[in-house]
């Protein structure tokens, strides 16, 4: 249950922008705008003491501001027999909190002044401790960390605050969930009665996180991967996840050591065709007919975590509905 708040009302957005269209050479068009929109009054539900026993009602209290700019760029062109067109477009936003009430969220995602909407708010890592890092008798030489037992294998949180500790007051705002560089290009091309088109997006920017059974399968139950059983032991020093430790909550804490970049280019698109000749198709009674054959979601090029989708919900367990490929052929006509 949660209290009620009748004094809410419609957030209210100020916003200037700045545009130009330009055609350059009978085939190039350049479309540019510049915006800077500040929205008042964004319902949140800010933190309240927990000993009011209720969950927190939704207020008019964020402040957000947006910055960005958008460009789309149109070329076309023939020669001959020879055809092409490229439609290619490219945006960016910076999003920040301007104000919160002086409230400052701690949980994985995080709306903090100063900070886009839904941060990933994390312990820094610097990754993993070795038998260096312990004395002979097996005590930790460094910050003590508050996680339950550590040992050589485990991450290593920084000690950002400088008190000695490792603790959740050592979390930082180290990545941004909103996408920046948000891109596509149309792509088509033609020779006679041949065509080729194309569509490729991305985001050239974005940070992505997962928790639970997408990092740690062993632990909550899911089905690992074969990359993820490269876990430290003392004979592989080197391997890319720490060591196995049952029962204990150290490496598992929220860390960038399970963030990477969400960054990715896919091919959304691509269909080859054919327009049978009017002197055949006509013989039929068809005024048109066209073969295809296409396929959607054919590749993706990213550096995320492999099995799981870039586009997925960040500080999630992976759980998805994954991207479908899929294959298509037909024909098109015309009467």
């Amino acid at each position: 249950m949660s209290l009620a708040n009748t004094d809410i009302s419609w957030e209210t957005t100020e916003m200037a922008n700045y545009g130009l269209d330009v055609r350059l050479f009978r085939n190039l068009s350049i479309t540019f705008d510049y915006y800077q929109k500040t929205t008042r009054g964004i319902l949140l539900e800010l933190s309240i003491p927990k000993t009011m026993g209720v969950g927190a009602p939704f207020q008019n209290a964020g402040v957000v501001e947006n910055k960005g700019w958008d460009l789309q760029l149109d070329y076309s062109n023939s020669h001959g027999k020879f055809r092409y067109a490229a439609t290619f477009t490219l945006s960016d936003v910076r999003n920040k909190v301007l104000d919160l009430k002086g409230i400052q969220q701690t949980g994985t995602l995080v709306n903090r002044e100063g900070y886009a909407m839904n941060s990933l708010f994390l312990l820094r890592s610097q990754g993993l401790l070795s038998a260096a890092d312990f004395d002979t008798d097996g005590a930790y030489l460094h910050a003590k960390p508050q996680f339950g037992v550590v040992a050589p294998g485990d991450i290593r949180y920084l000690d950002t605050d400088g008190n000695n500790i490792v603790n959740n007051n050592d979390r930082q705002v180290l990545g941004s969930t909103i996408p920046r560089y948000t891109y596509g290009l149309n792509l088509s091309v033609g020779y006679g009665n041949f065509d080729l088109s194309g569509l490729f997006q991305g985001v050239g920017k974005r940070d992505g996180y997962l928790t639970g059974s997408a990092i740690l399968p062993f632990l909550a139950g899911g089905t690992a991967y074969e990359y993820q059983k490269d876990r430290w032991t003392p004979e592989t020093p080197n391997a890319e996840f720490p060591r196995y430790a049952f029962g204990e909550s150290h490496n598992h804490q929220n860390t960038d050591f399970w963030m990477r970049s969400a960054a990715y280019l896919r091919i959304k698109n691509l269909q080859l065709g054919y327009t049978l000749p009017k002197a055949v198709i006509q013989r039929i009674g068809v005024q048109g007919a066209r073969l295809y054959i296409s396929g959607e979601n054919l590749f993706t090029f990213d550096n995320f975590w492999p099995g799981w989708d870039p586009e997925i919900s960040a500080a999630s367990n992976g759980a998805y509905y994954p991207q479908v490929t899929t294959y298509n052929i037909g024909l098109n006509l015309k009467f």
